[in-house]
């Protein structure tokens, strides 16, 4: 199923949040596609990716990141493994999120 929109004629704040999330998401695919060579990919992975391993230790292993180990957590969401795969989240985001943030906004404001 693909989404091709909804109706947000009840939505009464802008998402900026949802749109920042896309920006993010964007910007860091536009930076893993910079990474130039395999090696360098790789390396860029192993250092922003959640490695299991790191969390059974409790320490960052090599390739390290200047951030606490569990920081992983945060960034690898923002990775994606292509095109269509940042394309489709996108999409997603983009069709539900200002719903879910306007749903928060209403559940914050109670």
């Amino acid at each position: 199923m693909i989404p091709i929109g909804d109706d947000d004629s009840g939505r009464r704040l802008t998402p900026f949040v949802t749109y920042a999330l896309i920006a993010l998401n964007v910007l860091v695919f536009l930076l893993e596609l910079g990474q130039g060579s395999e090696a360098q990919l790789q390396n860029f992975f192993e250092k922003w990716s959640v490695v299991p391993r790191e969390y059974a230790e409790q320490t960052d292993l090599p390739p390290g990141i200047p951030l606490p180990f569990w920081f992983t957590l945060f960034s690898s969401m923002f990775m994606h493994g292509g095109w269509m795969h940042l394309i489709g989240n996108m999409l997603y985001l983009w069709v539900f999120g200002d719903n879910v943030e306007d749903r928060w906004d209403m559940l914050s404001s109670w």
